[in-house]
C-alpha cells in the first residue's frame, strides 16, 4: 500500500512445537525430545522408506462424517467464565464464538471463520488427505475492545502487544479483537467521526467545499476498510487456518512440524473467501508482491527475475530453499525478514500444491502420520522433503521460481512501492 499507511500487519516468529501462533507476537519454545536413532543419513533413509510403505499403503484414508457436533454447555460455561457478563455465545457449525461485539460485526466475523474452515476442508479433499472429525466445536474469543483482548492475552501468558489475534495450541483456542477498534486506527476513526458530524450539520449546503469534504470522507473510509480487510485476511483467516489444520488431521498439535509448511499452508488461506470457503486456489496477491519485492530488491518487483535469487540470498532478503525447510528460526524474528520468510514459505507451498499435487499429498500424509514423540533436525526435514519431491537442485529451484514469477500480480492502484 503506497502513501500514508494506517497500520502494518506483521507476523512474529514460530517455535518448534508451535504452541502459540499470532500476528506479530512472541512465541513459547519447548525443548526438543531425543532424536533417538534418526541421526545418521542411511538410517534416516531406510526408516523413511519403511515408514512411507507402511503408513501410506496399509493405513486407510479417514474421512469425517458430517458436521453434526454435539452441544457442549460445559465448554460454553468455560468460555463465559474467561470473559464477562457482556459476552454471548454464538454456536456455528464448527465453532463456539464468544464475543461482546455487536451483531453485524460478529456475523461478518463468523462468516469469515466458517469460510476459512470450508477452505481447509476443500484443500484436504483436493489432496485426498486424512480428515479427523472434530470431537467438538473449536473455541474462539472475539473481543470488541483491544484492551480486553490484551488483558486476556496476558492471562494466558501471551505477549500480544501489537498483535491482532493469535491461536494458542496450549488451550487450542483462538482470540481476536474487532479490527475497527485497533489502536492504530484511533486517529483515523476520530477524524471520520468529526467529518461525518460536520457533513450532517451542513445538509442542504451544496457548495464545492462540501462536495470535496464528502469525497475525502469516502477516501478515508475506503482506506480504513482496506486496512481492516488486510487484518482479517492476514491475521484472522491465517490464525483460524492454523486452528483448523491442527484439529482436522493435517497437523498434530504435539508434533514437530516444519515451520515453513505450517506457515505456508496458513498463508494459502489468506485470500478473500468465496462461497466455497477461503480461496486457497487463488493466488495470494499480498504474499506474491512481497516475494517479488524481496527477490528483486532495489530493482523493484516489476523487474523480478530468476537470476536475482542468488543475490537475494546473499543479502538476506530470501534464503536458499534448503535453509527455508531446515531452519525454523527464520520465523522467530521481527521486521521485514520474517515477512519475506512468510512470503517465501507461501511461494513454495503454492508451487508444490499446484505443480506437484500428488507428491504434496504424500508429503503431508507422511508428516501427519510420523511419530509425535520425537523431534526432527533440519537436515532430516530436508532429507524427508527430497525423498518425496526429489533433489533440491538448480533444476527444482528454477522450476519453482519460474512458476511463481509467471503468476499474474495485481499491483495496488498507487503502484508498487518501487
Amino acid at each position: 500500500m503506497n502513501g500514508p499507511t494506517l497500520i502494518r500487519v506483521d507476523h512474529g516468529g514460530r517455535s518448534r512445537g508451535r504452541q502459540v501462533a499470532a500476528g506479530r507476537i512472541s512465541f513459547l519454545a519447548f525443548p526438543r525430545s531425543s532424536l533417538h536413532n534418526w541421526t545418521r543419513p542411511h538410517i534416516l533413509r531406510l526408516s523413511l522408506l519403511h515408514f512411507l510403505t507402511c503408513s501410506l499403503l496399509l493405513a486407510p484414508t479417514v474421512r469425517a462424517d458430517g458436521d453434526d457436533l454435539p452441544d457442549d454447555p460445559a465448554a460454553q460455561a468455560r468460555l463465559l467464565a474467561l470473559v464477562g457478563d457482556d459476552f454471548r455465545i454464538r454456536q456455528t457449525p464448527h465453532f463456539l464464538v464468544c464475543s461482546d461485539a455487536d451483531h453485524e460485526v460478529i456475523s461478518n466475523f463468523i462468516a469469515r471463520v466458517e469460510g476459512t474452515y470450508l477452505g481447509v476442508e476443500r484443500f484436504i479433499n483436493v489432496h485426498d488427505l486424512d480428515q479427523t472429525k472434530l470431537p467438538h466445536r473449536l473455541e474462539i474469543l472475539f473481543f470488541d475492545r483491544y484492551q480486553d483482548f490484551q488483558k486476556y492475552a496476558a492471562s494466558v501468558d501471551t505477549e500480544a502487544v501489537g498483535a491482532a489475534g493469535f491461536y494458542d495450541g496450549r488451550t487450542n483456542r483462538a482470540a481476536f479483537y474487532n479490527a475497527l477498534n485497533a489502536p492504530q486506527l484511533a486517529q483515523v476513526n476520530e477524524t471520520i467521526t468529526q467529518m461525518e458530524q460536520q457533513l450532517r450539520a451542513s445538509i442542504g449546503n451544496r457548495s464545492n467545499r462540501r462536495s470535496a469534504y464528502a469525497k475525502e470522507l469516502r477516501r478515508l473510509r475506503a482506506e480504513r476498510d482496506r486496512v481492516i480487510e488486510t487484518i482479517n485476511q492476514l491475521v484472522v483467516q491465517h490464525e483460524v487456518a492454523h486452528q483448523v489444520f491442527y484439529n482436522i488431521g493435517v497437523h498434530q498439535r504435539r508434533a514437530d512440524d516444519p515451520t515453513w509448511l505450517v506457515e505456508g499452508l496458513a498463508c494459502l488461506m489468506e485470500t478473500p473467501p468465496d462461497r466455497n470457503g477461503a480461496g486457497f486456489g487463488t493466488v495470494n496477491q499480498y504474499r506474491l508482491l512481497n516475494f517479488r519485492e524481496a527477490l528483486a530488491g532495489p530493482a523493484g518487483p516489476r523487474r523480478a527475475n530468476t537470476n536475482q535469487f542468488s543475490e537475494a540470498c546473499r543479502t538476506g532478503r530470501l534464503v536458499p530453499l534448503r535453509r527455508l525447510i531446515a531452519d525454523d528460526d527464520l520465523f522467530a524474528i521481527e521486521g521485514a525478514t520474517v515477512e519475506n520468510a512468510y512470503a517465501q514459505a507461501w511461494s513454495l507451498v503454492h508451487f508444490l500444491q499446484r505443480r506437484h499435487r500428488e507428491e504434496f499429498g504424500v508429503y503431508l500424509l507422511v508428516l501427519a502420520r510420523r511419530p509425535t514423540d520425537r523431534a526432527y533436525s533440519g537436515e532430516q526435514e530436508v532429507m524427508i522433503f527430497e525423498e518425496v519431491f526429489g533433489a533440491i537442485d538448480e533444476t527444482f529451484e528454477k522450476q519453482w521460481l519460474d512458476y511463481i514469477l509467471d503468476e499474474r500480480v495485481r499491483y495496488p492502484r498507487t503502484g508498487p512501492r518501487r
